[in-house]
């Protein structure tokens, strides 16, 4: 018989989104898959919605190795479909292009917005919409031994989450969730207008703790860091820092809120299960290293093969010092660190 301290940990897994940075997150999920641990439920937004699909797909389609192929399917068509792939690292001088090339692609975030409107074929995501459509398979996520997976968007009328559960998952919820809105047109879905889950829950932690999986832990994944000291002052890195620090205020807010509470509930002994829910679920954050935000405003539009697989590498290496540091903790305490001061409190 196994006891607590035995047991295999029971991980669910919450996926924050920031665009081609998802490659960081794809591996991340890579080295995960290599641990013994069973991976019970998976929440995402945006990019970490897309991760959350590809993977929850894979393990019901082949197990682990589906899982693999699936992330490693999705990411290669996102590199292969992309207009800058002609620009990459193996066909050009690259210390002498390189910060010309980043240079202009943050001119061209800059202007997209400008852009857009005039361009159907981005207002609509057609070509993400193609991605998505040829590299996951949205019957897998819905079978019944499938993972519990939700996928958070922001209605526009009034700036909250709706979560899409597994049933619920179309490529128009998978295109909701990952809707930037100075790039692309709204997304329509039963009758509302939705844009990024970024907005509202990036990612959506509540499921994964009072769902029915059980979890003994919880483990957070952020692409976004907390604090970055070395802001620039253009505009272009004025923007994105507003940006990140927009889609990192609903999860600094959640985790406030689930400290605190979990803190009451542990000390309480609640007779309610969604506190005795929230009292047995260790939690952790697997903080996002200053490496990614030191990849510059643009990093998040670039695509290009050599980028993912440096975000790829990236993860893993981070996944890898992480399970060093935490994986005798998972089944047994919260490792929950790395929150700003004013948080963390």
């Amino acid at each position: 018989m196994t006891d607590a301290t035995t047991a295999r940990p029971r991980l669910a897994l919450a996926l924050q989104g920031g665009g081609a940075h998802g490659a960081y997150g794809w591996g991340v999920l890579e080295r995960l898959l290599d641990e013994d641990v069973e991976i019970v439920a998976v929440s995402g937004a945006s990019a970490g919605a897309l991760n959350g699909t590809a993977l929850v797909a894979g393990l019901a389609c082949g197990g682990r190795e589906g899982a693999r192929a699936g992330l490693e399917r999705l990411w290669r068509a996102v590199s292969g479909g992309s207009p800058l792939q002609a620009f990459d690292l193996d066909l050009w001088a690259g210390p002498l292009f390189e910060p010309l090339f980043r240079r202009s692609l943050e001119v061209t975030k800059l202007l997209g917005r400008y852009i857009a409107p005039f361009a159907p074929h981005i207002r609509d995501m057609r070509a993400l919409r193609r991605i998505v459509d040829q590299t996951i398979d949205l019957t897998a996520i819905t079978r019944p031994d499938a993972l519990p997976l939700h996928i958070a968007a922001t209605r526009v009328a009034n700036g909250t989450a709706r979560l899409f559960a597994n049933d619920e998952i179309t490529l128009d919820a998978l295109m909701a969730s990952a809707c930037l809105p100075d790039l692309f047109a709204a997304v329509h879905i039963d009758g509302e207008d939705y844009w990024d889950g970024g907005f509202s829950a990036n990612p959506a932690l509540e499921p994964l703790i009072f769902g029915d999986a059980r979890a003994t832990d919880m483990l957070i994944v952020q692409i976004t860091p907390f604090t970055n000291a070395d802001v620039s002052s253009s505009l272009t890195g004025t923007m994105a820092r507003m940006s990140d620090i927009g889609f990192n205020a609903c999860l600094l807010r959640d985790l406030k809120a689930l400290t605190e509470v979990q803190a009451i509930a542990r000390e309480a002994q609640s007779a309610s299960p969604k506190m005795q829910a929230l009292a047995a679920t260790n939690l952790h954050l697997m903080g996002a290293p200053p490496e990614l935000a030191q990849r510059g405003a643009a990093s998040k539009i670039d695509t290009r093969w050599s980028q993912i697989e440096e975000l790829r590498a990236l993860g893993r290496a981070t996944a890898e010092a992480w399970l060093a540091d935490h994986r005798g903790g998972l089944g047994r305490i919260s490792t929950l660190t790395g929150l700003p001061d004013a948080v963390a409190a």
